[in-house]
């Protein structure tokens, strides 16, 4: 109940914050402006009201700077947050084989939450509902429609899945490497993985994350470069890196190796009409009569 009231408090406050900065155009942040906040923020719930009301008059490269310098969660406005969550997508979205359109591919969206990204991706997460625990990296929503599945046993047999994407989900295993191993084998040839990852620097250290459900890694660009050339090349192709504009998170396209091929449907599921059946004399119905 708590949280549901501060949720709904935040969302009355981001309100007066956009309309404040309507009114005031954001600036720069000044060296008086940083050990202002630095004496008045909240910093052990950055995402409070008051933070984001104070924060949104200053530009989205003076906050991430500031997030940097004080090692505290970047914080975006309303808007800001909106297109974040729809250039994160479009980038996990590329993992795609292409010249597909995405109602002709097979793709899964791990770790799902509530973001469903396409109606042509089918969700899958490790619960449809919250759980008693609410605390960093916990889902809020979810889509009472996912699969119920642990991210390293899925239950799609090896190489038939086109695609897969995963937002904001790898950070939550401590296995991250073998767990993209693995998915490698359920992905067609030619089939590519999405993922969006937080830029720790901007977010919060794994290593002070007490939460079941959090962070278990840090994450950031480099960090994955890494890990990709000691586990995955040769494996996978690493064929797009942190090209999202913002800091707080960083997206990668892994892509398998060979020749795609599409669905398609069997001669076995759909060779002949009933008629045709009828007349070479195979309909089920009427053998054995």
């Amino acid at each position: 109940m708590k949280l549901r009231v501060l949720r709904i408090l935040e969302s009355k406050y981001k309100n007066i914050a956009r309309s404040r900065q309507m009114r005031h155009p954001q600036r720069d942040m000044t060296e008086e402006d940083e050990e202002y906040l630095k004496k008045h923020l909240d910093f052990s719930y950055m995402a409070a009201a008051d933070n984001v009301n104070m924060m949104s008059r200053f530009t989205a490269k003076s906050r991430e700077e500031f997030s940097l310098k004080t090692n505290s969660l970047v914080l975006y406005t309303p808007d800001e947050a909106a297109l974040i969550k729809k250039l994160e997508e479009e980038a996990a979205l590329r993992a795609a084989p292409r010249g597909y359109e995405l109602r002709m591919l097979n793709g899964i969206n791990i770790g799902c939450g509530d973001r469903r990204i396409s109606d042509y991706l089918t969700p899958v997460d490790i619960m449809r509902e919250s759980q008693e625990e609410e605390a960093s990296g916990a889902h809020h929503a979810f889509l009472k429609e996912a699969i119920l599945a642990n991210p390293e046993d899925l239950p799609f047999k090896p190489e038939s899945v086109d695609f897969i994407v995963a937002l904001h989900m790898l950070e939550h295993v401590s296995n991250p490497m073998e767990i993209l191993l693995y998915w490698n084998t359920l992905l067609k040839p030619g089939g590519g993985i999405g993922l969006i990852l937080p830029n720790y620097e901007y977010t919060w250290n794994a290593a002070g994350d007490h939460s079941r459900f959090g962070h278990k890694w840090n994450t950031n660009a480099r960090i994955f470069r890494r890990l990709y050339e000691a586990h995955l090349n040769g494996q996978l192709v690493l064929e797009q890196i942190e090209t999202l504009p913002h800091k707080i998170s960083f997206d990668v396209v892994l892509r398998k190796p060979g020749a795609f091929q599409p669905f398609a449907i069997s001669n076995a599921t759909s060779l002949n009409s009933g008629a045709e059946l009828a007349q070479l004399g195979t309909m089920v119905s009427e053998v054995g009569d």
